[in-house]
């Protein structure tokens, strides 16, 4: 990692697949307000066109540095990889199909230099944006908080764990072995997040903006239908979150357990093998017993989740529902 800070943001770019999309992305960071960027694309051996777009944006733009790796390791390896190449005061991450509005990095940069403060995060808002070009916006800069704990608390109450749409100090990744593992394809950001803010404690600046749109990708990962090994991907890594957690911060022990009880409910709902998820560790065993959830998601929440594991007809008529107030919503 370079510490001479060159420049004031470092924007981290992990590619893989992306051809579509992967020109609006860099369009919208080139764009930026803030001149005084780099935009690291790492491209994590994509076998698309993505290398010969970045390859054309590099040659028109000098901010834009292409590191390319010769076999793929997901997107967490990938983000790791740029920024411990990092030159910037502070580092952003972005999605490779995701964009900016044009004065998103400003609008953070600014927050973070002109606060008395010195937040170690400056976190925005973010908005989704669907196939139809539907705009909903995810404010979490009202839930968050000003602390690591109250982070932690938000995220096991659904806020948003992504990593996109804040500001990070460099110096956050350097002091610290953060987790970084290969291959890793559910829940990324959330376990770097975790760990990030159980082991160094950030100071954290919300700002009331959006900065950051999210494309919801129809082919994305985390809207294709659930296999079970997606589902076992997904739990390996939300069961590494929670014990984490509860080493750490025994004092969200309540949130933590309610948080991973409505995670199993839910694919329990969308129709994920039940005996995968009740068996899949001795943890979740005890929580997925009746008494376990009434005490910590309360009686309706461990009858709906025991009428989805014990009644058949009740499962997919609940979760069309579901789907049809998602739809309404937006979301789907």
């Amino acid at each position: 990692m370079d510490s001479s800070c060159k420049v004031k943001v470092s924007v981290l770019v992990p590619v893989y697949n992306v051809e579509q999309f992967l020109p609006r992305c860099l369009d919208s960071l080139i764009a930026q307000t803030l001149r005084d960027i780099e935009i690291v694309c790492v491209n994590d051996a994509s076998p698309d066109n993505s290398a010969a777009i970045l390859a054309d944006y590099a040659a028109r733009d000098p901010r834009i540095r292409i590191i390319t790796k010769t076999n793929n390791e997901g997107s967490m390896k990938a983000r790791a990889t740029a920024y411990e190449n990092a030159r910037g005061e502070y580092l952003f991450f972005c999605d490779s199909d995701d964009y900016l509005p044009v004065n998103a990095l400003e609008s953070l940069y600014s927050y973070a230099i002109e606060s008395q403060t010195k937040p170690d995060l400056i976190v925005g808002n973010m908005s989704l944006v669907n196939p139809n070009g539907r705009t909903i916006l995810r404010n979490r800069a009202s839930q968050i908080g000003t602390s690591a704990e109250s982070y932690l608390k938000a995220l096991l109450h659904w806020t948003t764990p992504s990593l996109c749409g804040t500001l990070f100090k460099l110096q956050l990744f350097s002091s610290a072995q953060l987790t970084s593992i290969p291959n890793i394809t559910q829940s990324e950001d959330r376990l770097l997040l975790t760990d990030l803010l159980l082991k160094l404690d950030p100071s954290i600046q919300p700002i009331n903006e959006n900065v950051y749109y999210y494309w919801q990708n129809d082919s994305s990962i985390t809207r294709r239908k659930i296999t079970p090994t997606m589902a076992i991907n997904q739990f390996t890594t939300l069961f590494m979150c929670h014990s984490m957690i509860e080493t750490h911060r025994p004092k969200l022990h309540y949130d933590n357990n309610n948080f991973i009880i409505r995670y199993l409910s839910l694919y329990i709902e969308k129709g994920v093998d039940k005996n995968l998820l009740i068996n899949f560790n001795d943890t979740s065993r005890q929580l997925l017993t009746f008494s376990e959830m009434i005490k910590y998601v309360g009686l309706r929440m461990a009858i709906h989740t025991t009428s989805c594991i014990y009644l058949p007809g009740y499962r997919p008529f609940m979760h069309g529902i579901r789907k049809i107030i998602r739809k309404i919503q937006g979301k789907d």
